[in-house]
């Protein structure tokens, strides 16, 4: 009976101590300084829209108010994390405070796919149709997508949610990245434009477009190189089981 109640009272002490330690812990932790703001940039391949430098400003709201030498109960991370995944070329980002004073930021920024120029204005999409704005600071290499249209609905509209598809496939795949500059959409369909060549390729509508797009890799791979890659002055992707070429003028 007295062994048991030893084994019960040392229980008692093990858990008290852990109450201590963990209330003792968490007073010097909400008592805690930030002494260092430590900032981790992932850019996403080489997308460099924001520096430390700017990430520091933001969390600072511009000057407005300061972290560093701040103590942690009137830092609210959470607060932190929303002000920047408010700035349009932040994607994500995590703030963690350290025991030993440090805020941690992690941000990952926007990777871009495609560059819209339109008659308006000109900015990018990102993978999943979201809206980046240009940036004096930084140009990413990019497809090029012209056009008149200013909205997209990607969520509602069935052509805008196969255009993003297509722009989704012919940017995630390094054959279609190395081969095509640029695309333009008329009110008749699609023209593509490649790097090495000065030919004008009629896609036609976005209607049937993986087709299209097998097409094109033969274009790419077997006639063009043999025929020679100005050989002809328009090329017509748009024909069932076709692709019409008509030679250029001499």
């Amino acid at each position: 009976m007295k062994i048991r109640i030893k084994k019960q009272f040392r229980w008692f002490l093990g858990i008290l101590g852990i109450i201590l330690l963990l209330s003792a812990s968490g007073s010097y932790y909400e008592n805690q300084y930030c002494q260092k703001l430590s900032i981790t940039i992932d850019d996403n391949g080489g997308n460099l829209f924001l520096d430390e430098k700017d990430i520091q400003s933001l969390l600072d709201s511009n000057s407005r108010e300061f972290l560093l030498n701040t103590p942690y109960k009137f830092i609210n991370t959470r607060h932190l994390e929303k002000r920047l995944r408010a700035n349009p070329f932040v994607e994500d980002c995590i703030i963690s405070k350290k025991l030993n004073g440090e805020l941690a930021v992690w941000v990952r920024l926007v990777k871009p796919i495609v560059r819209i120029w339109n008659k308006q204005e000109t900015f990018y999409l990102d993978n999943k149709g979201k809206k980046i704005p240009f940036s004096k600071k930084f140009t990413p290499h990019c497809l090029i997508f012209s056009t008149d249209e200013v909205n997209f609905d990607f969520e509602n509209n069935e052509n805008d949610k196969e255009l993003l598809i297509l722009l989704q496939k012919v940017t995630s795949d390094s054959f279609f990245r190395s081969q095509i500059a640029q695309i333009v959409r008329f009110r008749q369909g699609f023209k593509i434009y490649l790097q090495l060549s000065e030919s004008e390729i009629d896609f036609g509508s976005i209607e049937d477009w993986e087709t299209k797009l097998r097409k094109l890799e033969i274009l790419c791979k077997y006639i063009l190189p043999r025929k020679g890659w100005n050989a002809y002055e328009k090329i017509s992707l748009k024909y069932h089981q076709q692709v019409v070429c008509e030679y250029a003028k001499r």
